[in-house]
């Protein structure tokens, strides 16, 4: 790879980086470490002579200036808790279904914002996922629904696969289905992450580094389905918990490249089988 520069602030193909989202997604090698707070501007550094950064760019992407990009993380569970109990048993082969939702805040506009809701920017739908990982590898399947529907999607899940249709989704919707028909219990929301992230991508997206940082775990709110906000961090209420370190992850097809391991390295950051869906049940339900 060059060692020149990548600039963050480059033109960005739209299609190709909608195609690269999804290359990336699919079955890939996946490894994370915790990093110390300290080594955050150095290694952002570090990414940013290497890599492009990388965000939204489709279909009612945020053109405001200055964007911090959030995630909350919906993680869905059985009565019996049967998801969670699989993945703290084994935590390199395991299942989950979760659904996300992203959102940006611009602290820039803080001084002309009107109330607090017009600093964030979100899209109004939900992206709901299954992610297994075998090992070192992962594998991701997504669909998008409306923010309005996502209440009723287990529900339209077992409809569509009773009549033989598939009303939601693409592709990649039957394996879902199958797999939550293969429970035998119903899922329901369970707990929730939120999380500040940072990303950059390379030109071939055969290689995704992500930082996640103020990582806290919520109890699952009563109006989860029937708000019309996004779910920000200042209104899930107190957190049952948090992560102190810089969660990174490394997502690649193929081996990570020298500069990065080097970089790991130096920044002292140590591999781990860190689950945010583990830590968050914990947090919310304890261990059983």
């Amino acid at each position: 790879m060059s060692d020149q520069p990548a600039d963050p602030h480059a033109p960005v193909d739209r299609h190709a980086s909608l195609a690269g989202d999804r290359a990336i997604t699919a079955a890939r090698s996946e490894l994370k470490y915790l990093m110390p707070r300290s080594a955050y501007p150095w290694f952002c550094q570090v990414l940013d002579r290497h890599l492009t950064q990388h965000h939204f760019v489709g279909e009612d992407a945020n053109r405001l200036p200055g964007p911090e990009h959030f995630v909350t993380t919906i993680y869905f569970d059985t009565p019996s808790r049967s998801q969670w109990h699989a993945a703290n048993r084994d935590l390199h082969n395991n299942v989950k279904v979760r659904a996300k939702e992203y959102y940006d805040e611009h602290p820039a506009l803080a001084e002309i914002a009107t109330s607090p809701d017009t600093l964030v920017a979100y899209r109004p739908w939900l992206w709901f996922e299954l992610k297994r990982r075998t090992g070192d590898r992962s594998e991701k399947l997504r669909f998008r629904v409306s923010k309005r529907e996502a209440g009723d999607v287990f529900k339209r899940l077992d409809a569509d696969t009773s009549a033989g249709t598939s009303s939601i989704g693409d592709s990649e919707h039957a394996r879902i289905v199958e797999y939550c028909r293969s429970i035998g219990e119903p899922l329901a929301a369970s707990c929730l992450v939120n999380y500040r992230r940072r990303a950059w991508q390379d030109a071939s997206s055969s290689l995704r580094v992500t930082l996640d940082f103020d990582v806290a775990f919520y109890a699952v709110p009563a109006d989860l389905w029937s708000r019309q906000r996004a779910l920000s961090r200042s209104t899930l209420g107190a957190p049952r918990g948090n992560e102190p370190a810089l969660v990174l992850e490394v997502k690649a097809r193929g081996e990570a490249p020298a500069w990065l391991q080097q970089a790991l390295a130096a920044a002292t950051a140590h591999e781990t089988a860190f689950s945010k869906f583990l830590k968050a049940g914990r947090a919310v339900h304890g261990d059983g």
